[in-house]
């Protein structure tokens, strides 16, 4: 038997091995970005009470993702994409990444600022392509926002 069989069954045996891993932290990441960043409906004015309800009110710093995560203070500003998942995930689509992608579709965002007071203030923004990372077909991490007509 020829070496050559054996090192292409290794090699596909491994793939089926560190594949799910992959594709089960980009689903984690995933349920994360969802969490901080996309939401059906909201009113600026519902910024200190979405933040508060959903824990992304502290700042949280890491060098590796692998890592535990240590918090910095209150985060200062979140960005709120109004639209279901399934909208923001098709940004993604056929992008395996990690890779920025800006959307084709435009959105309505919420702008959530802290205040002086301990309160979040928001703005709401219209028509707005979105810059997300991408990594294994679903959207990870929430880059920017660009004015629509840009």
């Amino acid at each position: 038997m020829s070496i050559f069989p054996v090192c292409l069954l290794v090699c596909l045996l491994l793939v089926q091995v560190v594949a799910p891993e992959t594709t089960e932290e980009s689903e984690k990441r995933f349920r994360e970005f969802v969490r901080q960043h996309i939401i059906e409906a909201m009113e600026p004015n519902d910024c200190t009470t979405v933040m508060a309800n959903r824990s992304i009110t502290k700042k949280v710093r890491t060098k590796d993702r692998t890592k535990t995560n240590e918090t910095k203070g209150p985060k200062k500003t979140n960005t709120f994409i109004i639209a279901n998942e399934n909208e923001v995930k098709a940004i993604c689509h056929g992008q395996t990444g990690p890779k920025k992608i800006r959307s084709a579709n435009k959105f309505n965002i919420t702008v959530c600022n802290l205040t002086d007071e301990g309160r979040y203030e928001g703005t709401k923004k219209y028509y707005q392509i979105i810059v997300v990372e991408c990594e294994n077909n679903l959207p990870v991490h929430f880059h920017d926002q660009i004015k629509g007509n840009e």
